[in-house]
Parts: structure tokens; C-alpha cells; sequence
């Protein structure tokens, strides 16, 4: 069993749609996944204990959630390496809703990176 995580724009769970921003969304989608179906889905707070911005914030979050995976529409090298450090595995092209990005993961669509993020904010 894999549990995955999808930043995600609400908490529609499957029906969701995949946020571009990693450390912004809103909601996480974790999805429970058996060789290749899903077996459970829940959606969680992106909400940091503390109440403001830290970039490992999230990866906190989702190592607390057990989380393997995480997949990614956009995301800045240091959450990225927060990840990484955490032994989460990042998985980028994300888009489309929360069930889309699970079955493009599901077939090898969804390249893994560990280095370097994909996003060009200026906060990161």
C-alpha cells in the first residue's frame, strides 16, 4: 500500500482540483493506493500549528499522515528538500483533478524529481 498526498484546491476529495502551488493549498488529498486502485481517500488542513508560513510546515503535516508521496504541480527547492529529507517522494506534472493525478501516477506518467523545484515564486 502507498499513501499519497495531492495539494489540492478543496476537500472534494477525488473530485478535487490539483492545486499549482505545493506550500499554498488549502487541502492535501491522501489517497491510499493497492497495486494500483484506491482504496481510501481523506482530505487534511494545510494548516501550520503554528499559524504562519514555514516551508516545512507541510512536509511535517503529511510525515505525520505516514504520507510516501506526494504529487506535485509546482513547488519551491526548499519544501522540495524538505520532502526529500523526510524520505517523501516527489512526483511532478500533477494537474487536472486529484483522480487524474493518482491514475497519471498509477501509469508512470509523473516524473520524480529530488532536486531543484519547479516553481519560480520569489518567496522560496
Amino acid at each position: 500500500m502507498t499513501k499519497i498526498a495531492i495539494p489540492s484546491m478543496s476537500d472534494s476529495g477525488l473530485e478535487s482540483d490539483v492545486c499549482a502551488h505545493y506550500g499554498s493549498c488549502e487541502y492535501f488529498t491522501i489517497v491510499d493506493v493497492d497495486n494500483k486502485n484506491i482504496v481510501s481517500f481523506k482530505s487534511i488542513s494545510n494548516l501550520s500549528p503554528e499559524g504562519k508560513h514555514n516551508c516545512a510546515a507541510p512536509s511535517i503535516i503529511l510525515k505525520s499522515h505516514n504520507v510516501d508521496a506526494v504529487l506535485i504541480s509546482g513547488i519551491g527547492g526548499r519544501p522540495l528538500m524538505s520532502l526529500v529529507e523526510k524520505n517523501i517522494k516527489v512526483f511532478a506534472g500533477a494537474t487536472g483533478k486529484v483522480s487524474n493525478a493518482v491514475e497519471n501516477y498509477n501509469n508512470g506518467l509523473l516524473r520524480e524529481i529530488s532536486t531543484n523545484g519547479t516553481c519560480s515564486c520569489s518567496h522560496h
